[in-house]
């Protein structure tokens, strides 16, 4: 009988400290150094730094200034930099600042040149995209009009934001899961499908040491008052079509609007269609500011 008990107790262990390196692998940092600049592209930027809201995380980023009283703040996917080789970011953002906007890309806390949080708060990504809020505000002025851009899980960082922040004109919200326990299933599933076990205990111990979030997007975004902009890939099999759809259904804005680029996969319709991409934001800031 007591082999039996050990043995359970034994299995339980294991089964929560493996959720638990889990979760701690999903929210901890990542350095990548930088290797390009918008000066590559021939626009100026200066490089500027500001604190995350509520836990002062010092985070760093570009501002590509345009000259007007509209600014896209950007936060890449993953545990990228702001120039994010794999989705062309950095290209991204210069396209914005070309069409009139004043664009700061800045990367999320841990990552990149930005510092990395208290161990319980690594995954409070809201945050950053507020203290970014609160820097463009104290820069340009209460009357500015603020767009929030994220891929990823800087979309979901965005949602986040939107909810606390009233005052945002617009969200551009690509490849956005709708629910975290259902994103840490395909991420478990991806790298090895019996993983998926981990599911429960990864997402209890991602809740209880770094901060995550117990409210998902699809439950935020019936919150927010500014029109949002859904975008995904039809080949998205890390965050399918469907996602988007679900998060534009709980939104229920008539001033929302969808888009699924045919053929490109997970955060990849920028890189699938460029000119397109920053074709359909425009035109959909452009119909709402």
């Amino acid at each position: 009988m007591h082999i039996v008990l050990w043995i359970v107790l034994g299995l339980v262990f294991l089964y929560l400290l493996t959720s638990f390196l889990i979760a701690n692998g999903i929210a901890m940092s990542l350095r990548r150094p930088l290797t390009m600049t918008p000066a590559m592209f021939g626009v100026s930027y200066e490089n500027v730094s500001f604190y995350s809201r509520i836990d002062n995380v010092l985070l760093k980023g570009w501002y590509i200034p345009a000259g007007t009283d509209k600014t896209i703040i950007a936060m890449p996917g993953g545990k990228q930099t702001r120039e994010d080789r794999s989705t062309k970011m950095l290209e991204l953002c210069v396209d914005l600042a070309k069409q009139g906007y004043n664009v700061l890309v800045f990367e999320r806390r841990g990552c990149g040149e930005s510092q990395a949080a208290k161990f319980s708060c690594r995954s409070i990504l809201g945050r950053d995209f507020s203290g970014a809020i609160d820097y463009v505000r104290k820069r340009n002025g209460k009357e500015e009009s603020i767009i929030l851009l994220g891929v990823s899980i800087g979309a979901s960082a965005a949602i986040s934001s939107a909810r606390e922040n009233n005052d945002i004109k617009a969200v551009i919200c690509d490849s956005c899961f709708t629910s975290i326990p259902e994103m840490t299933k395909r991420v478990l599933a991806n790298a090895f499908k019996p993983f998926v076990i981990f599911k429960p205990g990864s997402v209890v111990m991602g809740r209880l040491f770094f901060g995550l979030d117990k409210e998902s997007a699809v439950d935020k975004v019936p919150h927010i008052k500014c029109p949002i902009f859904f975008i995904n890939g039809s080949e998205d099999t890390s965050v399918p079509p469907y996602d988007a759809y679900s998060l534009l259904n709980a939104s229920n804005n008539s001033l929302d609007k969808i888009w699924i680029a045919d053929g490109a996969g997970h955060s990849q319709s920028y890189m699938t269609y460029p000119e397109e991409y920053v074709e359909k934001i425009v035109q959909f800031l452009s119909a709402r500011l």
